[in-house]
């Protein structure tokens, strides 16, 4: 198979506070906004990254019987680099954000952490290279 590299999608089941969050929180650019359909992109970075709205997918792939949560660990997390992690920390506790983990050194894998969740709860890897 040949393929190329897309975006990654997030289905989400408040469409608009997680816009609201990817747009004004953490800054990302706005590529599509269609709240009618329940679809977002952003370009973050050098990826492009999609929301749609959770029920719209269940429903496009004919699995919306099925309970839409369930009481278990993380099964996903995007994962951003960042120049200064410390400043970005800051800046994004001052506009409100909470952190599930505050910034920690890795020396295992030469990197400095922190993590946070979006209002659909997917978490968030925020990283810098150790130098």
């Amino acid at each position: 198979m040949k393929i190329g590299a897309a975006y990654t999608r997030l289905l989400v089941n408040d469409w608009k506070a997680c816009f609201v969050f990817y747009k004004d929180l953490l800054g990302f650019e706005v590529v599509v906004e269609n709240e009618t359909e329940g679809y977002a992109e952003f370009k973050a970075g050098d990826m492009r990254l999609s929301l749609f709205r959770r029920l719209e997918m269940a429903q496009l792939i004919h699995n919306a019987d099925k309970p839409p949560q369930a009481e278990c660990q993380d099964t996903v997390a995007l994962i951003f680099t960042v120049h200064d992690l410390e400043e970005e920390y800051e800046q994004l506790r001052h506009k409100g954000v909470e952190f599930a983990a505050p910034p920690m050194n890795n020396p295992y894998y030469g990197i400095k952490t922190a993590y946070l969740r979006d209002p659909d709860r997917t978490l968030i890897g925020l990283y810098e290279f150790l130098s």
